[in-house]
């Protein structure tokens, strides 16, 4: 017997925020894929690749449950989005390993709660979390009085979802990633959690702003399916959710690299350009299949370093 497990990526148009509760927005897409596959087995295995990773489950599975021993299972990752690229990989493979794990060993289906508690993701943004099992385009943490006031009660639960809305299928949006050779800035892990204790919490005014471009021009645009106003306004949200950030990746881009690569799209006519979480990885948009296997055609000759991934927003995630 064997449980697999499929998703896709996420890609963060911007928080809020840079301090708890944050808040932001993204989309769910259908790729680069990330699939666990979990089966049976006389004694614990685990792909070596990700083991640090599933280990730290498999242990917070074992003070969940009380058992002495790891289960008899195989955990093998037959795919992952690249890492530390804004594809919010690291939160999608630990919520597929958890629910893989838990289906397999499980008598009873389990609980939304109990694959995020295992998993133990989504400390600033929530976009991933609920998109893993509820994709669309994600609005979280709107309501910081709200989020505030469930903290200090000692509630740490994930920011609900504000407003979770299907992309219309025909649009596409085109993944940037540089070569490995490029000279791009990664963050993850602690020197993330350095850059946000270094950096100081929107003002009022930056936080209704962003409020403003969301709630007023991106949610409508997509409910409306008025691809020319998504575009034009997941940019601005983007760069203004980024500049946030300045004081610590020198702009609202994170490095010259980035900065560069986003610029260079912008003046070549490409459409809702942005920097998904902290990058390297871009964001465009496509209205249509046509106009991104267009683009796709001689990308690497336009944007030599650079590949183009086109990809689908995602409607459902496969579990079986």
């Amino acid at each position: 017997m064997s449980v697999e497990v499929q998703t896709g990526a996420r890609l963060h148009f911007g928080l809020l925020d840079v301090a708890a509760p944050f808040g932001g927005c993204g989309v769910m897409i259908d790729g680069p894929p990330t699939c666990v596959r979990v089966r049976s087995a006389p004694t614990f295995q685990c792909d070596e690749r990700h083991r640090d990773r599933i280990i730290g489950i498999v242990d917070r599975w074992q003070q969940m449950t009380g058992q002495a021993t790891r289960p008899s299972v195989t955990i093998e990752v037959v795919s992952a989005a690249p890492p530390h690229n804004g594809l919010g990989s690291g939160t999608q493979l630990s919520l597929a390993i958890s629910l893989a794990l838990l289906k397999q060993i499980s008598a009873e289906p389990p609980t939304r709660e109990c694959v995020l508690r295992l998993a133990n993701r989504g400390r600033r943004s929530a976009v991933g979390s609920h998109g893993f099992f509820e994709p669309g385009f994600i609005v979280e943490g709107l309501n910081r009085g709200q989020a505030i006031a469930r903290e200090r009660t000692g509630n740490q639960q994930l920011n609900p979802i504000d407003r979770r809305i299907p992309v219309p299928e025909s649009w596409r949006a085109g993944i940037v990633l540089m070569d490995d050779a490029s000279p791009i800035e990664t963050i993850s892990g602690d020197e993330e959690q350095q850059q946000f204790d270094a950096l100081q919490p929107a003002s009022d005014e930056e936080r209704a702003r962003l409020v403003d471009i969301l709630t007023g021009e991106l949610i409508p645009s997509i409910e409306q399916s008025n691809f020319d106003s998504f575009a034009d306004s997941v940019t601005r949200y983007n760069r203004s959710s980024g500049e946030l950030f300045a004081s610590v990746q020198g702009g609202p881009y994170n490095g010259e690299a980035t900065t560069r690569l986003i610029e260079r799209l912008i003046a070549s006519g490409f459409r809702g350009v942005g920097q998904s979480s902290w990058g390297p990885g871009v964001f465009t948009w496509f209205e249509t299949e046509k106009a991104a296997t267009l683009a796709a055609q001689d990308w690497e000759k336009r944007f030599p370093g650079t590949k183009l991934l086109v990809q689908r927003p995602l409607r459902h995630t496969e579990r079986r």
